[in-house]
């Protein structure tokens, strides 16, 4: 794929961990890329490689100029406040303004909060002819966006969650009409680079938001339950985190090797034993059942 010119307007915790993967997977190609050379270089046994250790100024890591140079993405942004800071951590270029950013950038991601979506869009929508918009916003469908910016542009959807800072992410992806083929890879190719991808229809977004979007909270809220229990029980807290967290991760994986979450869970309960007294607690105490409230209060709340 030829080098593609994102373009990130806004830079908080979405748009800051996208641009984050994104450069950091910019780095590991450049350095890949150094790494094969300079394994070549001493191979050939040649001066080329004399000459290479003489060099003391010479840094294992790529700088963020050499990641731009090297790899499919050039990544520029305009995110106003955090401007600076994105500039001093990932040397990426910013530009003085979103429509700047627009005339300069092939696809366009929207990574603000969505109450300022409209006014973006509206003062982007000039120039977004012929490129690709990205929305990330859980209550801003491509509909609404298609009546403010016009025919012309390739819109696309996705809901991703806070783990595309490390790459992880469950994201829910859709196209508007009109995307070739070319396109649609795209932006497969970025919304990859920050974890799975599931092409669904933008009917089902608000349900994906209940179900993976705000998922991470919910975790977050077991995990700390079940680590201060482990406390009250006498263990050191970091332990408790730890130890908590590399089970669900455990299950998690083995429900994604083909395990059942039914079959696993009787697998662990033997008859009269500890477990099954946990999850008889569970239930007295309406665990599934406020997880799943809880869920369609998410999944009402995007749909308004």
């Amino acid at each position: 794929m030829k080098s593609v010119k994102i373009g990130f307007i806004g830079g908080g915790n979405m748009g800051g961990a996208m641009i984050e993967v994104l450069w950091r997977t910019q780095c590991s190609e450049a350095n890949s890329g150094r790494s094969s050379a300079e394994d070549e270089r001493k191979s050939s046994g040649g001066s080329e490689v004399r000459g290479a250790e003489n060099l003391s100024q010479t840094s294992d890591t790529a700088s963020p100029r050499e990641c731009e140079k090297k790899t499919k993405f050039e990544i520029i942004a305009c995110a106003r406040s955090k401007n600076e800071a994105l500039w001093q951590r990932f040397g990426i270029k910013i530009t003085a303004s979103e429509t700047d950013l627009v005339r300069e950038a092939d696809a366009v991601v929207l990574a603000t909060k969505p109450a300022s979506y409209e006014v973006i869009l509206r003062l982007i929508a000039p120039e977004l002819a012929g490129k690709i918009l990205l929305l990330l916003a859980p209550s801003f469908d491509i509909k609404r966006a298609r009546q403010i910016v016009g025919e012309g542009v390739y819109i696309a959807r996705a809901m991703p969650n806070i783990a595309a800072s490390i790459g992880a992410s469950a994201t829910a992806l859709c196209f508007d009409a009109g995307f070739s083929e070319a396109k649609k890879e795209t932006v497969r190719e970025i919304i990859s680079k920050i974890g799975k991808i599931y092409e669904i229809d933008e009917a089902g977004f608000a349900a994906f938001t209940g179900i993976a979007g705000s998922l991470p909270a919910y975790a977050c809220a077991f995990i700390e339950a079940a680590a201060d229990a482990g406390v009250r029980g006498g263990l050191p807290r970091r332990l408790c985190y730890d130890s908590v967290c590399a089970a669900v991760e455990g299950t998690a994986r083995l429900i994604q090797s083909g395990k059942h979450p039914a079959a696993l869970k009787d697998e662990v309960c033997s008859p009269a034993g500890i477990t099954i007294e946990g999850l008889t607690a569970l239930e007295k105490g309406g665990f599934r059942g406020a997880l799943m409230q809880a869920i369609a209060a998410c999944i009402a709340k995007a749909r308004d």
